[in-house]
Parts: structure tokens; C-alpha cells; sequence
């Protein structure tokens, strides 16, 4: 009969480094036939799990995902979720769309029926451009009525995404710029819609 202290070495090895404490018990007594030292088994698997454990939370399988943040796990619910939505069914087209060349004075009726108050500003091949706040138009009312341009207005968005952005680092981006929206392009540049924090939200 094959001794399990032989083989600690593999039982040690499923315990603690791959967290894996029941397959390394089970393993050994029907390797040994030694289920007379059940107890013992299980306690000798405990300690190194226990020590490792506290030290290292992900196994030697899990560590790479988890650096990589793409580890699916009931112990981050959050991140789960989060790691499971995608971007591109996310993204919000009711908007109203500025070219730069435009005069705000002929937009005004459009901008005001708007629920948002951010506009996108493409160009003529519709590639984004920038981004005009509602509240830079209301500021500069008086001017708009001599044919302000859109261009005159335009800031430069803090940052932009990819539907194939990950949607928690899109929130991690919103927490950091304080926004609660962003733009989202393709690979060309062109304006393909707004993520807000409410749509990621809703869907959570």
C-alpha cells in the first residue's frame, strides 16, 4: 500500500497553491486505500489551505484571470455583473447632433427639447468632433441670438470609449472625470451614441 506521506507533497500542492482541499483528501485515500486516516488527511490539508488562503485569495489558476480582471466570482457580485454587461447594447442614440459649422441660433429649438444636456459635435464626415454643455449655451444666450457657432462653444470630451470597453472600467472612467456621460465611438472616430451612468445602472 502506497503510504500518504509519500504523497503529501500532492496533497499539499492541491490544498494550499490550487485551493483545492477535498479533491487532495479524496485523492489520496483512494490512491492509499488509507480512508482509516480520513481525519488525519483532512486536517493536514486544512493548515496549509488556511495559510495560503490568507495570504493569496485567487489559486494558481484563478491569479492570472483575476490580475486581468476578467475572474467571474460569487465573492464580487459587483464585479461579476459588471464583467457580464456589454458596452454596445448600452448605448443611447437619442441625440441631438451638431456639426461644428452649425449656428446654435437654428439648434436652439432642438437643444431645448432635449432631455440631455451634453451634444455631440461631428463634423462633415461625421467623426466626433467635441462636446457642447447646456449650460455653456445658456450662459451665452444673449450671444447666441448673433449666430454664435457651435464651434465657438465646443470643449474637447474628457474621454471617449469603444463598445468594446469594458463596462466597469467605463464606471471606474466616470468616477475619475466626474461625468455621468461618455461618447462612444467605433475604430474610424465616428460618434456612435452616449453611456450614461443611469443606462449601466438600469441594467444592473
Amino acid at each position: 500500500m502506497t503510504q500518504p506521506t509519500l504523497l503529501s507533497p500532492v496533497w499539499h500542492s492541491l490544498s494550499d497553491i490550487m485551493h483545492e482541499p477535498l479533491t487532495g483528501i479524496f485523492l489520496i485515500a483512494e490512491i492509499t486505500g488509507g480512508y482509516v486516516l480520513m481525519v488525519p488527511l483532512m486536517v493536514t490539508s486544512a493548515i496549509p489551505y488556511a495559510i495560503n488562503r490568507s495570504d493569496n485569495q485567487h489559486s494558481i489558476h484563478t491569479k492570472p484571470l483575476a490580475e486581468k480582471g476578467e475572474l467571474l466570482s460569487h465573492e464580487d457580485k459587483d464585479s461579476t455583473v459588471l464583467t457580464m454587461m456589454k458596452l454596445r447594447y448600452l448605448i443611447e442614440k437619442d441625440d441631438v447632433i451638431l456639426k461644428s459649422n452649425d449656428q446654435l441660433s437654428n439648434k436652439m429649438g432642438d437643444i431645448l427639447q432635449s432631455k440631455r444636456n451634453v451634444f455631440p459635435v461631428l463634423d462633415d464626415a461625421n467623426c466626433f468632433k467635441g462636446l457642447v454643455y447646456i449650460e455653456d449655451i445658456l450662459k451665452d444666450s444673449v450671444k447666441i441670438q448673433q449666430s454664435i457657432a457651435v464651434s465657438d462653444l465646443m470643449q474637447q470630451a474628457p474621454y471617449t470609449v469603444t463598445p468594446a470597453t469594458n463596462v466597469k472600467a467605463v464606471l471606474e472612467i466616470m468616477e475619475k472625470e466626474n461625468v455621468w456621460v461618455l461618447p462612444v465611438l467605433n475604430a474610424e472616430g465616428e460618434f456612435l451614441g452616449f453611456v450614461s451612468k443611469i443606462a449601466i445602472f438600469n441594467k444592473y
